[in-house]
């Protein structure tokens, strides 16, 4: 009886709707994926509807069960023939819809019918670095159980290990790492997951990357370590674990410039404290010959400059 309505439906849209937009058998197709109606899907695909019909934005109803997490309709679209690597107008797949989502259930069904989570759309974005950065980190083992490389990289260098670093989510660090995951892989830049932790003060990433074996003293194009980028941001806590793992407190990035005079110019008391308790070189020389003291006294912080002075800083 349904099968029956739906058809009449289509036909009466055929003849008296106004098409506006798309056509409404499309529309029918479309919505019905988006609300999980098995049976309409079913009944407009077996009285010739269009499996590949697309909205005004070049959404099939694939993507549109994707991104409802309707993975009953994702089979059965698939098995009359939806491609599974379709592309909207933004180069969106239905992987992208599902996986933006979180999407676990249709994202096991896509990946199992050959979706490719390493297609990217016209930003650069693929299924498997949204998973990354998200902190879908179940997702992101599936992916990698079907096949993607845990060390990819999008075009500016960066590994999915480096976007769940930046956002500091220990699960997906965890789940990459893993899976074999290169822990000092360097980006462009030549920034590696570890700096992007230690620039954006995630703790637990910091520890637990060091524990998996992230080099401490690993350095950017400008030489920066994560301890430069942690004192450069007043990240005092990411320092202290940085530096309980025996990274360079006297360490100088490409301008000649001592960690502690990095800190003294960014006004931490507490930071100027901690590279003091680890025996930084208070009579350590910038470029210009300026030595943390006289960093110190351009400041014009004179706590700073007392903690200097009892460390035994000079001119």
């Amino acid at each position: 009886m349904k099968k029956q309505l739906v058809l009449f439906l289509l036909l009466a849209t055929h003849f008296f709707a106004p098409q506006v937009g798309f056509a409404a058998d499309v529309a029918y197709l479309l919505t019905a994926a988006s609300k999980g109606d098995v049976p309409t899907v079913k009944a407009i695909l077996e009285s010739g509807g269009n499996v590949e019909a697309k909205d005004e934005n070049g959404i099939t109803a694939l993507m549109y069960a994707a991104r409802k997490n309707r993975a009953d309709v994702a089979s059965l679209l698939i098995s009359k023939g939806a491609q599974v690597n379709a592309k909207d107008n933004g180069g969106w797949t239905p992987i992208m819809f599902a996986t933006k989502k979180n999407h676990i259930e249709t994202v096991k069904v896509l990946l199992e019918k050959g979706a490719d989570p390493k297609i990217r759309d016209e930003s650069g974005w693929s299924a498997f670095g949204m998973a990354s950065t998200s902190g879908f980190s179940e997702i992101v083992n599936l992916m990698i159980k079907h096949g993607v490389d845990a060390n990819a990289k999008s075009d500016d260098g960066k590994t999915a290990l480096m976007y769940a670093a930046k956002s500091g989510d220990v699960p997906t660090i965890t789940a990459l790492m893993a899976q074999g995951a290169q822990a000092n892989a360097h980006d462009r830049q030549g920034a590696t997951a570890l700096i992007y932790a230690a620039r954006e003060g995630h703790t637990p990433a910091v520890a637990y990357m060091l524990s998996r074996g992230s080099k401490v003293d690993e350095q950017d194009q400008s030489r920066w370590t994560a301890l430069t980028w942690a004192v450069k941001k007043s990240q005092v806590e990411v320092a202290k674990t940085l530096l309980a793992n025996k990274a360079d407190v006297d360490h100088e990035d490409s301008e000649g410039t001592p960690l502690l005079q990095v800190a003294v110019d960014t006004g931490s008391q507490e930071m100027v404290k901690l590279l003091l308790e680890y025996k930084a070189d208070v009579k350590a020389r910038d470029k210009y010959g300026l030595t943390a003291y006289v960093y110190a006294l351009k400041k014009g912080e004179p706590e700073i400059v007392k903690m200097i002075k009892d460390a035994g800083g000079k001119y």
